[in-house]
């Protein structure tokens, strides 16, 4: 018997990128601009019932170094667990301080799923991507749109959201230089005037971090050519449609030129103005507690700490006590619960395995390099955000992308009729038995 498998494999990853706003705004819709639905807590309940599901069943798939990863994870939820009980005899306190550690589950369920069944296909994930991203504006944000919202810092899409059209980016770029796709090189292209009218400077440097590392990384993909004809295409179009577009909008609304120049001012003096000068001081009023507690944080204590953060504006707490302390910084927020093993227990793996991939002499595929260089802006998208949860299923699609083939003997496999790859998958699959 013969199964078709190919759309069902997006289902996992489609179900983490379900979390966020430009996805589930499509069901729900909620007074706050950034706030969740109430419902949304059964999709990440679901989500980590299937994670430990994946890691159960395919356990066996895991890299060595990817199951001492997870063992460490569940040793410090259980250990969490035991704190809780030993204060208030109840072995979940506080689900806020829990969900820090639960969201990491994704990582591993994604990682195991696509470890066992190999990637999906770059191309309807890319598609679809496409299709809710564009959808979305046009149904809930077309407003934003106008050259009104841009001078106004109207965004239509929170950060979270915007990002994901770095992805969309990142994976068109891949395509044009690898298989000569002009359609990919002006989708790409129409990915950058929305990044910026979206005007999240978070994302604008993500950006400017992670098409250069694709770039690079790309000169180990198999198939890629650099050719004269497509690094111009590359260089020439956007200075042509980048020309006559910043032309226009000089001769009919010289405001939007001077409120982009305001970001990129608000950019070069983060620590002055801005809303990076807003995120800097909830660091400077969070860091004598981080110091208090460097190695392992402040834990489910840290979630029964006073707000430290006023409204420069009002001299009023930015948030109520008790409901968290709702970091803009994902690193501050991991080192406040966690300290520097909180940090180290999220990143230090990913960053190993992906210089071992690269210490390899194997080609890597243009889906693992853009990958790679999506995870290489969101270190740096994290001192301005925390991660949102489809980020750590991301980064567990990037792992699986790059991990060592799977030796042929792990495990009989049933026969799966796959369709036609797009490029060298970089995880052959198991024989069947």
């Amino acid at each position: 018997m013969k199964i078709r498998f190919g759309f069902l494999k997006l289902l996992p990853i489609l179900a983490v990128l379900a979390t966020t706003k430009v996805f589930w705004e499509f069901g729900f819709s909620t007074s706050a601009a950034d706030q969740e639905p109430e419902q949304l807590k059964y999709l990440n309940y679901a989500l980590l019932g299937g994670s430990l599901a994946a890691i159960f069943l395919f356990w066996r798939y895991l890299e060595p170094l990817i199951r001492n990863w997870l063992i460490v994870v569940l040793l410090a939820v259980f250990g969490l667990a035991l704190e809780s009980y030993a204060r208030a005899g109840t072995w979940l306190e506080y689900p806020h301080v829990f969900n820090k550690l639960f969201v990491l589950l994704n990582i591993f369920g994604i990682y195991a799923f696509y470890r066992r069944y190999g990637p999906p296909s770059s191309r309807q994930l890319l598609n679809i991507l496409l299709l809710v991203l564009i959808t979305n504006l046009l149904l809930f944000h077309r407003d934003s749109l106008s050259l009104s919202a841009f001078v106004e810092n109207e965004r239509g899409f929170n950060s979270g959201s915007a990002y994901l059209f770095v992805v969309v980016l990142l994976f068109c770029l891949n395509r044009y230089l690898t298989q000569g796709a002009f359609f990919s090189l002006l989708i790409a292209f129409a990915c950058l005037p929305i990044i910026i009218f979206l005007q999240h400077r978070s994302v604008w440097i993500a950006t400017a971090i992670a098409v250069p590392i694709d770039i690079l990384l790309l000169r180990r993909a198999k198939t890629v050519n650099f050719s004269v004809v497509k690094l111009l295409a590359l260089i020439v179009l956007p200075l042509m449609l980048g020309g006559l577009g910043i032309t226009m909008l000089v001769l009919d609304n010289p405001k939007v030129v001077e409120r982009f120049d305001q970001s990129l001012d608000d950019i070069a003096n983060a620590d002055k103005q801005g809303t990076g000068s807003w995120r800097l001081q909830q660091i400077e009023s969070y860091l004598p507690l981080v110091q208090d507690r460097p190695i392992a944080g402040w834990r489910l204590e840290g979630f029964e700490v006073p707000m430290q953060f006023y409204d420069p504006s009002s001299d009023m707490p930015m948030w109520k006590d008790h409901t968290g302390h709702h970091f803009h910084n994902f690193y501050l927020d991991r080192a406040f619960y966690f300290g520097i093993i909180g940090i180290l227990m999220v990143v230090l793996i990913p960053i190993i395995r992906i210089i071992r991939r690269l210490n390899q002499f194997r080609h890597l595929s243009s889906d693992a390099a853009a990958l790679i260089a999506y995870f290489g802006s969101l270190i740096v998208f994290g001192t301005s955000y925390d991660w949102s949860t489809y980020h750590y299923g991301l980064i567990g699609l990037m792992l699986a992308v790059i991990a060592e083939p799977i030796p042929v003997a792990t495990a009989a496999q049933p026969h799966i009729e796959q369709e036609p790859a797009e490029e060298p998958v970089e995880l052959p699959m198991p024989l069947p038995a």
